[in-house]
């Protein structure tokens, strides 16, 4: 491995994000993001990881930005906010107590980084020991420790709403084997109620048998009467504690169960996406149904306002707008009558260019590429209200044949590069299914061709295969010798040929 190799998922980079947005909401996000070498949309992919590299010019800008060299510490303590919960929302909350949380470090933190091995083990009932072991060829930092370190206090917080105390008695940055951290948190606090309830009852117990031979019998009874109904205070009240935090993990297991059957339904409505353009590329052979059919998939499968299929020209000098969903008249009209031109050296338009270069393009806020694209590519897209769009190629064997393009008018989830990624695919199943269909139309052509040359032939003509069986008949053939293809079709050429042929 070396400093480009993917390590480290956009989950942590976004909670840095959003602990901008909180606490430093002056800052200029684009201009951080631009200095790592990372992209919005690649942030808000959970499934796309970034480089120790990026990582080192992300705190490296941070730093710079916010003149806070803690940073890394205080976003790893963000994750407890509301705001930062995270991946902790989706895989911690549902577990009663922090020890379980902190024993499945072991199979979260896969999930963030894959740049160390983490060991967790218990060490008491409210301590842990968590072993971080960096992998072969992976050069992490100090602040990377540093936002550990935040997180694991973070934790506790959860469910104690107060963060853990670490000990770091070994790190990996101080010349040790391996980072260290013993974690010790408050116990919660229907944990300590429910303690308080069971020493009151066995005190309560204890008191009433040893008293039961020194009280009269009434004041014996009045004890044991107040002994029961402080008990049933505790316990009424720790089970009380013990319900909040019951409805607390049952809401915020809600909240991740319904992440989780959203990214099911994602998932699944792209798998009948593929499904659908598959069955159609492999029914339709003419091109304008061919678009349609795709473009009728999209609009039921896909999550985005509107999309269109653009092609080239014969001779490839303009793109023309084929066929759309999600367009109302106005602005389908306005497409139809819009050219893209390819044979200007200076055209300046992110369609143009995905064209051109044959390389998709993401855009989740027009504002980011004002400054790169033409007044007239400009003007257009505030035509037809684009908010964010993804454009991407459609190419055969190296050859541009158009482009696909989605948008949505309103600011919905941020668009990202699993969209670009499943969009491209879609992209490379048109080109193929429209060179099949150019193919047999040409074929239809020649075919037609073939016929009409025959057809027109004064002299007789018989076509038969390789077995010497009849497959037509010319209509001069027919006129010399009277026989229809209907009669001898099919038939051997010996059966029926006269000997002075």
């Amino acid at each position: 491995m070396d400093d480009k190799t993917p390590v480290f998922n956009s989950r942590i980079a976004k909670t840095y994000l959003e602990y901008l947005g909180k606490y430093y909401p002056d800052i200029d996000v684009d201009s951080i993001l631009k200095y790592s070498e990372m992209n919005r949309y690649e942030v808000e992919d959970t499934g796309y990881w970034f480089s120790q590299h990026q990582a080192d010019r992300f705190y490296e800008i941070l730093v710079k930005k916010t003149g806070n060299p803690n940073i890394s510490g205080d976003a790893g303590r963000f994750v407890a906010s509301t705001e930062g919960l995270g991946p902790i929302k989706q895989y911690t909350l549902g577990f009663m107590s922090p020890t379980s949380v902190y024993l499945l470090m072991e199979k979260i933190y896969p999930i963030m980084s894959r740049g160390a091995t983490i060991k967790a083990k218990k060490l008491g009932p409210n301590r842990v020991e968590i072993v971080s072991i960096p992998k072969p060829g992976i050069n992490e930092k100090l602040f990377q420790c540093e936002n550990r370190i935040g997180t694991f206090e973070s934790v506790a917080k959860l469910f104690t709403d107060r963060f853990a105390t670490i000990e770091h008695p070994s790190c990996f940055h101080r010349g040790d084997d391996c980072c260290r951290y013993i974690i010790t948190w408050e116990k919660t606090p229907s944990l300590i109620w429910k303690m308080i309830r069971n020493y009151s009852l066995l005190l309560s117990i204890l008191v009433a048998l040893a008293l039961f031979f020194v009280l009269p019998i009434m004041p014996w009874v009045s004890l044991v009467f107040l002994c029961a109904f402080l008990t049933s205070i505790f316990s009424l009240y720790s089970k009380h504690l013990e319900k909040g935090d019951l409805t607390k993990t049952i809401e915020t297991q809600g909240d991740a169960a319904k992440g989780h059957i959203e990214e099911i339904n994602i998932r699944y409505n792209n798998a009948l996406l593929i499904q659908e353009i598959g069955k159609a590329t492999s029914m339709l052979l003419e091109i304008k149904k061919l678009l349609k059919s795709v473009t009728d998939a999209m609009e039921k499968r896909l999550d985005f306002d509107r999309g269109g299929i653009w092609l080239a020209n014969k001779e490839k000098t303009q793109l023309i707008y084929k066929v759309g969903y999600g367009y109302d008249p106005e602005i389908e009209e306005l497409l139809r009558n819009t050219d893209f031109h390819l044979d200007r050296p200076r055209s300046r338009g992110v369609v143009v260019w995905a064209f051109k270069k044959q390389k998709p393009y993401l855009v989740n806020d027009i504002a980011d590429i004002e400054k790169d694209i033409s007044e007239r590519s400009l003007e257009f897209i505030k035509r037809i209200g684009a908010q964010s769009f993804i454009c991407v190629p459609i190419v055969y064997e190296g050859e541009s044949l158009g482009v696909l393009l989605v948008d949505n008018l309103l600011s919905k989830r941020p668009l990202t590069q699993s969209d670009m990624s499943l969009l491209a695919g879609v992209g490379s199943q048109i080109a193929v299914s429209i060179m099949n269909a150019m193919s047999f139309q040409k074929l239809q052509e020649s075919e037609e061709r073939y016929r009409t040359v025959l057809e027109s032939n004064p002299d007789p003509v018989v076509v038969y295969d390789m077995e010497g069986s009849v497959q037509y008949f010319n209509p001069a053939f027919t006129s010399v010798f009277g026989w229809s293809i209907e009669e001898r079709l099919g038939k051997k050429m010996d059966m029926f040929v006269p000997d002075e042929i």
